[in-house]
């Protein structure tokens, strides 16, 4: 029979949705006889001639339950032979089509780069205490190790659940205590739910099945990302991400075998030794520069800018993944990552692949030269050609190192495929963009002369805001709410899509989690603004400094960045008036050494026991990820919602709120991502901090925070895992802790009837400098003992007895003995330049 690259796919993604619903009603009752009769057929035997590996019976009765209600699969596809593809995995030569059954059956062994899978779940199956229902899935990020000196990972285990990224307590794995003898009713609600939830694909409009593909992902991802694929061995590996992975590999034997004409031929499938796969790297180069090439401060709508030119450049770089998909004709599960601006996809060795790339690269550069007159530069790179039996741990890794050296030479050669070697652009200085100030203007709007390029991303902006969906297309359109990206078209829509194109429509997901009528797969954007909440806000005294063009704002409406400072402010009920500074603090953060985590993490020195699989590289990268889209935007948006996020993904962010509220957001990231990820002391994240005025220049103050996060890092390489605020000085993330603590203390001490003086508090500041001076060789300085003892008795309220405790007390908070000798352990008065100046700030007038 013949039989269509989807029905391969659609088998590979639900060809083990069979073991979620074994383990969710156990007992084999819950099979229809008739399927159950297939036991030898879809069954192995073990060594005892018993049948195993019965998930694939639960498979086959959901294909029946499909068809049963008339769930309709795309043109071109028919249901048997996916149910076909999925349930012949574990038997592809008792298979109606023995070939497409064994691209399955060795996708399925590749994505765990496993010898003995078969074996593992035989034995699964055959506990008879029926361990599978109970064990529940382990973090992925216990098995990272980049230094064996550091202590060990402990074990950690999610809560079964459905997917919601901005309800952060399901992403928190919690200690692992073994087997959960609730997990079995707990795989029964989620069952139901991916049960009620398939069923709505009924009322989607119709779909290729290039959209059926996603729906499939979006359903998958949400109800199967804390289903272990294996409860043997070690269960961190999710039915999603393996899932995903088979359905990659098992597309690119197709499209493999279908270019040498073997789609009938077993023998040529089950082939393990010839190089039949490569990956595909995608990187963008550029972006903090783009991102914040603005011709000053004053641009009207910087805020709008900022957030659609983020979007934009991780929309380029999504175009560039479908880009190359069409390209070589792949299905989107072969996008293995994706995020922070890189991709990584697995494809086929082909005859023209080398030439696809450079017609791919060529019409890439094309369009970012003529876009941002080369700020931005997109760098393809391929692997080496590899055989399946190289997806087995001590293959996989070399293949992507030599990935990674292939990334860094084409980086060499940015913009190298256009056909002009210098940009000409003449036009008068008043003609410049009044945005990016690099470009001609050729758009008015709203009395502001911008160019092409920047008023695309003045109206992303605008409509990112209320925008419910994401639609890409390819082709051309004469629709005028099309935003062009490389050879797409971007949608953006308030309400769900109707009267989808089939033919051209690539890609439709939704933006936020609230449920649709159709199961549209989620796009997880790290988009929070603050918004104003009432209009009566606009009324409140603490905006009294915000300037009156700002205040041209109703509710629903974003803040701008001097209403965001100004949230800073305390309420002081002895003034009946509002204090401190409205200044934005600007966070700047990324996860140290994540290059030798994916590298080397998941490697170990005996072979066997390592963890570098396909399909564990893809969890990583996803639930690092999702820490950054999904996880910390629900903290941000719960807890500290005055904050604006530039960007937020990958591996890094870059936030600005209120500078009071910041270092308590600080904190909390560093915690929580602690508890995201196990506390694996392997795992760490250091910070810059820098502040700014709200008329301050972005680019500049970002730059700043980059040489504060550097300076972090730099402190102690060995370790990192530090932040840096703006006074200049790193420290470990205890200290910073402790240092919120004393400027609160010192902050209360200025408070009341016995407050102290802000003079005194300036002079401890100055004699904070004093002593790190002195610390630094300067002896000239060396008095500051004697001051210090002398300022503590002038200014320290209170009579002799409560005087003297008072006094013990700052010495004590100070990290001085009563000799005025640093305690050991103690920073000392070298380190109170940071909380003094928080405890100053916050009581300006």
């Amino acid at each position: 029979m013949a039989y269509s690259i989807y029905e391969v796919i659609f088998g590979a993604l639900l060809h083990d949705v069979g073991k979620m619903c074994q383990r969710a009603y156990g007992s084999m009752k819950a099979v229809p006889w008739v399927t159950y009769d297939m036991e030898s057929t879809l069954c192995p035997k073990n060594k005892h001639q018993a049948y195993t590996h019965k998930h694939v019976l639960f498979t086959n009765a959901f294909f029946d339950w499909i068809e049963q209600r008339k769930i309709s699969f795309p043109d071109g596809t028919v249901l048997k032979h996916v149910a076909d593809a999925a349930s012949f995995h574990h038997a592809p030569d008792k298979a109606p089509e023995k070939a497409m059954a064994w691209m399955i059956a060795l996708a399925d062994r590749y994505s765990s780069g496993m010898d003995r899978r078969e074996k593992d779940e035989e034995e699964e199956e055959t506990s008879s205490r029926e361990t599978y229902r109970r064990l529940p899935l382990q973090s992925v990020f216990d098995e990272i190790v980049i230094d064996p000196k550091r202590p060990a990972p402990t074990k950690n285990a999610y809560t079964l659940s459905v997917l919601n990224p901005h309800a952060p307590a399901a992403l928190i794995p919690l200690p692992w205590t073994g087997e959960s003898p609730s997990l079995p009713e707990n795989y029964k609600a989620v069952t139901e739910l991916w049960i009620q939830e398939f069923q709505k694909i009924k009322d989607m409009p119709e779909l290729s099945p290039r959209l059926f593909e996603e729906v499939l992902l979006g359903l998958l991802e949400r109800h199967t990302w804390a289903i272990p694929s294996s409860t043997m061995d070690i269960p961190d590996i999710s039915l999603f991400d393996h899932s995903r992975t088979t359905a990659a590999i098992a597309a690119c034997l197709y499209r493999y075998h279908e270019e040498k004409g073997e789609l009938e031929n077993p023998e040529a499938v089950k082939n393990e030794s010839l190089p039949k796969f490569q990956f595909i790297a995608g990187d963008l180069s550029g972006l903090q520069s783009t991102l914040f090439t603005l011709e000053s401060q004053g641009v009207k709508g910087v805020s709008k800018i900022l957030r659609a030119r983020s979007f934009m450049l991780s929309a380029i770089t999504e175009a560039a993944a479908l880009e190359t998909l069409e390209t070589f004709s792949l299905p989107l599960s072969c996008i293995i990552q994706q995020a922070g601006g890189r991709f990584l996809i697995l494809a086929p060795v082909t005859p023209d692949m080398e030439q696809r790339m450079e017609s791919l690269q060529r019409d890439i550069d094309q369009w970012l030269l003529e876009n941002y007159t080369g700020s931005l530069a997109f760098h393809l790179a391929a692997s080496p050609c590899f055989p399946g039996q190289s997806f087995k741990s001590n293959g996989l890794h070399g293949i992507m190192a030599d990935l990674a050296l292939a990334v860094e030479n084409a980086k060499h050669r940015s913009l190298g495929a256009c056909q002009q070697g210098v940009i000409k652009r003449e036009f008068r200085y008043d003609k410049a963009c009044s945005t990016c100030g690099v470009r001609l203007a050729e758009d008015h709007s709203e009395d502001e002369y911008r160019c092409r390029t920047c008023q695309k991303e003045f109206e992303l902006g605008r409509r990112l805001t209320s925008a419910n969906h994401l639609v890409w297309e390819k082709g051309e359109t004469e629709d005028k709410n099309a935003i062009p990206v490389l050879g797409l078209h971007l949608f953006l829509l308030k309400q769900e899509p109707t009267g989808v194109r089939p033919d051209t429509a690539v890609s439709i997901r939704r933006l936020k989690p609230e449920s649709d009528k159709a199961p549209w797969a989620w796009r997880i954007l790290a988009n929070h603004i603050p918004r104003f909440s009432d209009e009566r806000d606009l009324q409140d005294p603490k905006y009294d400094g915000v300037p009156k063009e700002d205040n041209q704002y109703f509710h629903g409406m974003p803040k701008t960045f001097a209403h965001i400072g100004a949230e800073a402010k305390e309420f002081s009920h002895e003034d009946n008036d509002y204090r401190g500074k409205p200044f934005l603090g600007l966070l700047k953060a990324d996860v140290d050494f994540l290059g030798y985590v994916f590298s080397y993490g998941l490697k170990r020195e005996d072979q066997q026991k390592s963890r570098f699989t396909l399909s564990r590289l893809a969890q990583l990268s996803r639930m690092m990820d999702l820490y950054f889209t999904g996880y910390l935007q629900g903290v941000i948006k719960n807890d500290f919602p005055d904050t604006y996020t530039i960007y937020a993904g990958g591996d890094d962010l870059l936030l600005i709120g209120p500078w009071r509220q910041m270092h308590h957001l600080a904190k909390r990231m560093r915690e929580s991502f602690g508890a995201y990820t196990g506390n694996n002391p392997n795992l760490t994240i250091s910070a810059g901090l820098s502040l700014l005025h709200a008329n301050y220049p972005v680019n500049r103050a970002v730059g700043e925070a980059e040489e504060l996060l550097e300076r972090a890092k730099q402190h102690d390489p060995e370790t990192k895992d530090r932040i840096c605020p703006y006074t200049g000085a790193p420290m470990i993330w205890p200290q910073f802790s402790q240092t919120l603590d004393s400027a609160q203390w010192i902050h209360d001490r200025m408070q009341g009837k016995q407050k102290v003086g802000t003079g005194f508090v300036y002079q401890i500041l100055t004699l904070a400098g004093d002593a790190e001076e002195v610390a630094k060789g300067d002896v000239s300085k060396a008095g500051w003992r004697a001051k210090l003892a002398y300022h503590l008795a002038r200014n320290v309220p209170g009579k002799k007895d409560e005087k003297a405790r008072s006094i013990a007390e700052w010495l004590k908070r100070l990290g001085l003995d009563n000799m005025f000798h640093t305690v050991a352990n103690e920073p000392g008065i070298t380190g109170w330049r940071l909380p003094i100046t928080i405890a100053l700030y916050r009581n300006r007038k």
